[in-house]
C-alpha cells in the first residue's frame, strides 16, 4: 500500500490519483497516522444505466407540446402595443 500526507495529496494530487486509477490503494496520513484511504471501485461496480424503455412516449409528448411561433421582439411589440 502507498501512502502519502496530507499535504502531498494536497499538492500533487493528479499523481495520487494516477496510482489510484492503476489500481493501487493509497493510505493518506495526517501526522504519521493513517486518517483515510483512496482505492479504487470493486471490479464488480459498473455504472447503473438505467433503460429509458418509454423514449417513444416521451418523444411523442415533447413534440405534442404547442411551439412559440412568436421572436421575442415581436412578443415585446405587442406588450407595448397594448399600452
Amino acid at each position: 500500500m502507498k501512502t502519502a500526507s496530507i499535504r502531498e495529496v494536497r499538492n500533487a494530487f493528479p499523481a495520487v490519483l494516477k496510482l489510484v486509477r492503476n489500481g493501487h490503494t493509497v493510505a493518506i496520513t495526517s501526522r504519521r497516522k493513517v486518517v483515510a484511504t483512496l482505492s479504487p471501485p470493486p471490479k464488480s461496480a459498473k455504472p447503473v444505466r438505467k433503460p429509458w424503455a418509454d423514449l417513444d412516449e416521451h418523444f411523442a409528448q415533447v413534440m405534442a407540446r404547442p411551439m412559440l411561433k412568436a421572436t421575442g421582439a415581436d412578443l415585446l411589440a405587442e406588450d407595448r402595443d397594448r399600452y
